[in-house]
């Protein structure tokens, strides 16, 4: 139903876009969004938030009209999959996101033909929602994925962290050199170490291969390990003696599980953040992070905390999500296997006051080229410069 809606709305865009052009005449609208209009985070909030501090630029976020995150949003809002929305893209000079143009900003239209034009008319930044390393692209309908290669080689400009990273995109996404910029991650500059030894973040990422599965999601590895470790008794009282709090966000693309999780996390110190929850106040706040392959783990590094990464199911991950790093050489903190292990190093870590080791902090060149918080400044120029071409 929603596809109909969305294919509707921006067909009667398409047939007002001639009659109301006047409107947009001298307008330098910017649209940003992220997570398919469901969230306000990541790269794409660091960067719609600096565009709002820039007179010339009439910025606005596109978002789901039912989304529970609009009250976060600090500026114009445009509902994802409006007329008004595909109107303002059809008008717009650049266009920021996270995921996909598609999914974030304007539903369908790449591949609608004749209407499709504007998709080459504006400048089309891919933000990407974290570093590319731990886990390989994939279309989420293998069927599209010849379409998806065409979307992404579309884009106009592609941020990267470092050499590394701008390699990956090169080599395995096929995205030309010329379009890859190192200006590093948008939300770095946002990230400041607040962390007071008393908070621990755990965020697994998604598997997506488990709503294919014919099990349930509790008898998935997936499932008993993460409840499995908030569950272990050695942690819960560690927790309880040294006052520490342990957070856990499930990754959004699981999140119809959530309540199945929630029926098993019911520990003192344990708590569960909802879809919504402010994930940078978790990695500012945070003592160290407990992830399996998790671009959050960069963010973490980035502060200088230390990540331990708990890969209960790293050889069927490399078989059927695969990573883009060696996950046993290039990793920049300790690797788990199991619940009793994860325990173990929980606790060492906290004895050595959530200090990354020094073998691991020898890699931060090779991830990171800038720490100097004008990322955004960086991106937005070479962004500025493109528009004005097209002018």
């Amino acid at each position: 139903m929603k596809k109909i809606v969305f294919l509707l709305n921006m067909t009667i865009a398409f047939f007002l876009y001639p009659f109301v052009k006047y409107k947009f005449r001298g307008r330098n609208i910017w649209l940003t969004g992220g997570s398919a209009g469901e969230l306000y985070v990541d790269n794409g909030k660091a960067m719609f938030e600096y565009l709002n501090e820039i007179e010339d630029i009439e910025s606005y976020w596109v978002i789901n009209k039912n989304s529970s995150a609009r009250k976060q949003v600090n500026g114009k809002i445009l509902d994802r999959g409006s007329i008004k929305s595909y109107l303002y893209f059809m008008n717009s000079k650049a266009v920021l996101f996270s995921h996909s143009i598609s999914a974030d900003i304007v539903p369908y239209l790449f591949a609608v033909p004749l209407i499709n034009r504007f998709h080459y008319k504006t400048v089309k930044v891919f933000l990407n929602h974290g570093t590319v390393a731990l886990k390989k692209r994939q279309p989420m309908n293998p069927k599209l994925e010849k379409m998806v290669e065409r979307l992404i080689i579309s884009y106009d400009i592609n941020p990267a962290d470092a050499e590394y990273e701008k390699n990956i995109k090169h080599i395995y996404w096929k995205i030309d050199n010329n379009k890859i910029y190192i200006t590093g991650n948008s939300r770095y500059d946002t990230l400041d170490n607040k962390s007071e030894g008393k908070k621990i973040f755990f965020m697994p990422t998604w598997r997506p291969w488990i709503k294919n599965d014919k099990t349930t999601i509790e008898e998935t590895d997936y499932f008993q390990n993460i409840t499995g470790l908030v569950k272990n008794k050695e942690l819960q009282d560690f927790l309880k003696e040294n006052n520490i709090v342990m957070n856990i966000y499930i990754h959004q693309l699981m999140h119809e599980y959530l309540g199945n999780f929630g029926a098993e996390v019911n520990g003192e110190n344990i708590r569960l953040l909802p879809k919504d929850a402010d994930i940078q106040n978790e990695i500012v706040t945070g003592s160290m992070l407990i992830t399996d392959y998790s671009s959050m783990a960069f963010d973490f590094y980035y502060l200088d905390k230390p990540v331990l990464f708990f890969q209960f199911d790293r050889e069927q991950y490399e078989e059927k999500a695969g990573s883009y790093i060696d996950l046993e050489k290039d990793l920049f903190g300790e690797s788990v296997f199991n619940i009793d292990e994860c325990v173990v190093k929980i606790r060492e870590l906290y004895s050595d006051n959530f200090q990354i080791p020094d073998k691991y902090k020898q890699l931060r060149s090779r991830y990171f080229r800038y720490t100097d918080k004008n990322n955004r400044e960086r991106l937005y120029e070479i962004i500025k410069k493109e528009v004005d071409k097209n002018r």
